[in-house]
């Protein structure tokens, strides 16, 4: 029953931190919600705690992040915490935050993907999993940036990260998407920035909360990093397939049904092609269907 219905978290839990870009306290909270309801957050410091779908028609912004709005309520940087929400296989849940953006922790995904698991997974029994289809091949092109999605029997993911710096060669991941490989392939990847974009992005008042506890940044000649060093010799190319996974779960249901091959990933691309997705899939079940035969 499990891979067919779908789920959310059995008991709530909270994490703490600050925000990668405002640098803001912030408390993170997930709590079980009803089946068919998909992922909300909802800002708890704000009055009448207004709630914001993961959807894509609330995507705001896509600088150096994927935020959500709606009204005045906006929450920064979401990417993370939905790519986790992926990673474990949930369909529905609640996630209040007290600031305009998640905490970054670590940087990666796998603070929020070690809550999640450590609250449970509750399957429901009257509530089958809605899964994208889409009817043939997706692409889309911007300039270097390349994505193609065919339909497959299982969500697979190939990702292919190019940069023209000395100390980023061609990297590529493949990977299919489920909890076990998540958490092996993806999961511990952080988030990263060039050295050179420090001093740039803060005066845009981003990466305000940045640190070398939460992110990695590459210089010239080296990777600056905490004393951890690299958890991957391509963590970078992994945080992007994580990135990736995020921004696709805004489209609303699980993606397990097809491949994905993306070149040269960002976020505002992520999203463009994620909506070509969903528009593929709207029409796929707009078509009329064929008569049985009496």
């Amino acid at each position: 029953m499990k891979s067919e219905s779908q789920a959310t978290i059995k008991n709530e839990i909270s994490l703490e931190g600050i925000g990668l870009h405002t640098g803001n306290k912030s408390k993170i909270t997930f709590r079980p919600a009803p089946a068919n309801s998909g992922i909300r957050f909802f800002r708890t410091d704000l009055p009448g705690t207004p709630m914001i779908p993961a959807r894509l028609h609330f995507v705001v912004a896509t600088v150096r992040g994927t935020n959500l709005g709606l009204g005045e309520a906006k929450v920064h940087t979401v990417e993370h915490v939905l790519s986790a929400c992926t990673g474990v296989g949930l369909d529905n849940v609640d996630i209040l935050v007290s600031a305009n953006e998640p905490p970054i922790m670590d940087g990666s995904s796998l603070p929020f993907l070690q809550a999640l698991l450590k609250a449970g997974l509750h399957y429901y029994s009257d509530a089958p999993k809605r899964w994208l289809h889409i009817p043939g091949e997706v692409v889309y092109q911007d300039g270097p940036a390349k994505y193609r999605a065919v339909p497959a029997e299982r969500f697979e993911i190939k990702a292919t990260l190019i940069h023209d710096h000395p100390m980023m060669p061609k990297m590529t991941l493949e990977m299919n998407v489920d909890t076990e490989s998540y958490l092996d392939a993806v999961a511990r990847a952080r988030t990263f920035c060039f050295e050179h974009e420090v001093a740039y992005l803060k005066s845009q008042g981003l990466a305000q909360g940045g640190s070398l506890e939460n992110a990695i940044v590459i210089g010239k000649d080296r990777y600056n990093t905490n004393s951890e060093g690299l958890r991957f010799p391509d963590e970078f190319v992994r945080h992007k397939t994580l990135d990736l996974i995020g921004d696709l779960t805004l489209i609303g249901r699980p993606l397990f049904k097809m491949r994905v091959e993306a070149e040269c990933l960002g976020h505002a691309h992520n999203i463009e092609f994620a909506k070509r997705l969903r528009e593929a899939a709207v029409q796929m079940r707009r078509r009329p269907q064929p008569l049985e035969a009496k």
